[in-house]
């Protein structure tokens, strides 16, 4: 991926996140990526309190301290595993997910067959502006992506899509602002990598 830098001109190469990379392996010929959904931080928020609640406990009882302080660093380590292998994303022809540490699951279903992309948001997900996305296939298929920051975004961009479909010219309008939006974070941030 190749794009021009505003001072000369001159195309530089992007480096690729891992996510980028697995998505490229999956993407078939005339496919391209959409929208990406993006990973919110609050994924380590329960191992981050667990952590202190063990160092303020380890005060009082140490061994009690060391052994919560361990359990915190194992889930700090699924959590880091978590952000590493989870993706979601939306393309020109389906929706692709991969999810589960133990058993991974990856998963695309053909934007025919999605009858609703949900959010499931509790009192953390307010607070921390994240939620968790629902994705609906025809039959019994439900696909539950946890964190995802942009997943209001999300949700409306795969419903613009579906109403680009059916002729709306409002939504094909929406479809490419969300895309230029989507290309230039992406620019922003990796010049600052």
């Amino acid at each position: 991926m190749t794009k021009n830098t505003a001072s000369g001109g001159s195309a530089t190469r992007q480096p690729k996140t891992f996510q980028d990379q697995e998505i490229e392996k999956i993407l078939v010929k005339g496919e391209e990526v959409l929208l990406r959904a993006e990973l919110h931080g609050a994924l380590y928020w329960k191992s981050v309190a667990v952590l202190i609640f063990a160092v303020m406990l380890g005060l009082l009882v140490p061994t009690l301290g060391i052994l919560l302080g361990v359990v915190g660093t194992f889930m700090l380590i699924v959590a880091v595993l978590t952000q590493h292998f989870l993706l979601l994303a939306v393309t020109n022809k389906r929706v692709l997910a991969r999810y589960g540490l133990l058993q991974m699951d990856v998963v695309d279903i053909r934007l025919s067959k999605i009858e609703s992309i949900d959010l499931e948001r509790m009192l953390p997900g307010h607070i921390f502006g994240y939620a968790n996305v629902v994705v609906m296939g025809t039959g019994q298929r439900v696909i539950r992506v946890p964190y995802i920051g942009n997943a209001d975004k999300f949700r409306r961009f795969y419903n613009e899509m579906v109403l680009s479909e059916e002729g709306n010219e409002d939504a094909e309008e929406e479809i490419r602002k969300v895309k230029a939006e989507s290309e230039a974070s992406s620019g922003k941030s990796s010049k600052h990598r």
